[in-house]
């Protein structure tokens, strides 16, 4: 049994944890909110696996989603799409072609469109170019 105030709130898991405990729901409860088994809310909770966008939005009918996708992966997932529209705002005002983005961000010129189509990107991938969005002053 974990003692609400001793939960680490510096990860999505711990918020959600956090999150869950304060509504008084069980693990078994949000899993049937998320039409997940037990196991994924646990991995969810552990930091093994991060949630989907439509996980995230059954999520935000019962949580603040302001507070579990504040920071890290989830809150890249959450808001994907200014993410994107950010990302091709920066290569048409720089007129850069999709090979120079690619080689600026440190992925392929197959990654961005596949991004550009509507795919997320892995978590090792989004770690991978966090510091070149930085760097270029990508917003997202």
């Amino acid at each position: 049994m974990y003692i609400k105030d001793e939960i680490n709130e510096n990860t999505f898991g711990g918020r959600l944890r956090k999150s869950r405990l304060d509504k008084n729901l069980d693990i078994k409860d949000l899993a049937s909110i998320c039409n997940v088994t037990n196991s994924i809310i646990s991995a969810y909770e552990v930091g093994r696996y991060y949630p989907s966008i439509s996980i995230l939005k059954l999520l935000s009918e019962y949580f603040d989603i302001n507070y579990l996708c504040r920071d890290g992966y989830t809150h890249l997932v959450w808001n994907y799409d200014n993410f994107i529209n950010s990302l091709k705002l920066w290569i048409k005002n720089n007129n850069f072609t999709m090979d120079k983005s690619a080689k600026l961000l440190g992925v392929t010129h197959g990654s961005l469109r596949f991004w550009f189509n509507g795919s997320i990107m892995s978590y090792a991938t989004y770690n991978k170019i966090k510091n070149n969005l930085i760097y270029y002053r990508i917003k997202y």
